[in-house]
């Protein structure tokens, strides 16, 4: 995969899908930063195994078993004996956490009764969040969200839908805006908000668009992917180099709000920090 085979650098990466794809731009301090962050939803992970796997959720476990191994490799260990040692219990632990352990996916009753038919109110989590649902679903489907928690309400554009002429809006989905028609779900046309930047490629006509990997980082790649492979991970901004003249520059907030602004093109240097906008 060629990141731009156009004038200036030529990012190369063997991947099998956009998150995999690391371009020379991306830090090894923004791993780090993106690794250490904890979410809501790993956090209520934790606490759902802690109970039953308070071994293997220890933060020594690691490094104990690999020091096991080490010594199954060095012939000071049976393999066997070693496995066992860890699967006996494992297998108790597991066998307890089906029985015991809540489930997610069934959810927490609130206390509260449903306006509608009265039944039990239950906390559940969907795939934009948590929200409250009616336990006695699907015969109810009475709902709602939890305080913000709201989607984000459709914004109007100056597009028509191609498909069935309805206007179009900017929805919100699990991977970022996009561009969908407003007669959903019986018209199903969608297309992606554009930056308002041509890709550089040459001979593409892309514009580049503001996408998410699976693991929810942003990154802006070409809207005629797979066609095109170009890609970043700092946000482009239509400003043209003002040293070598590039289509844009692509800019980077830092830890503590830093600016920094820099040509798309490697070879070219141009690296210059810049004041926060203040609204």
């Amino acid at each position: 995969m060629s990141w731009w085979s156009g004038p200036g650098p030529s990012w190369h990466a063997e991947a099998t899908d956009w998150g995999d794809r690391l371009p020379d731009d991306l830090r090894l301090a923004d791993m780090l930063a993106a690794l250490s962050v904890a979410t809501d939803l790993g956090m209520e992970v934790t606490d759902l195994l802690l109970p039953f796997f308070r071994d293997i959720m220890d933060v020594e476990f690691t490094a104990q078993m690999e020091g096991e191994l080490d010594k199954v490799e060095e012939g000071e260990l049976s393999w066997v004996d070693t496995i066992k040692e860890f699967y006996e219990p494992f297998k108790r632990d597991l066998a307890r956490a089906k029985k015991e352990m809540g489930s997610e996916k069934a959810g927490v009753k609130i206390g509260e009764a449903c306006p509608e038919c009265g039944g039990d109110l239950l906390e559940r989590r969907g795939r934009f969040g948590k929200f409250i649902a009616c336990s006695n679903y699907p015969d109810c489907r009475y709902k709602r969200n939890l305080p913000g928690s709201e989607r984000a309400e459709d914004q109007p554009t100056d597009e028509i839908c191609p498909t069935c002429g309805k206007p179009m809006v900017i929805k919100h989905g699990r991977f970022g805006k996009f561009i969908a028609c407003s007669g959903y779900p019986e018209c199903k046309t969608t297309k992606p908000v554009t930056l308002g930047i041509t890709c550089p490629q040459p001979s593409c006509g892309g514009q580049l668009v503001e996408k998410r990997t699976r693991k929810g980082k942003t990154f802006y790649a070409c809207t005629n992917y797979p066609t095109c492979t170009f890609a970043v991970w700092t946000r482009p901004v239509a400003e043209p180099c003002p040293k070598c003249a590039a289509p844009f520059v692509t800019e980077r907030i830092a830890r503590g709000g830093k600016m920094t602004r820099q040509c798309v093109r490697e070879e070219c240097g141009y690296r210059q920090d810049v004041a926060p906008t203040v609204a």
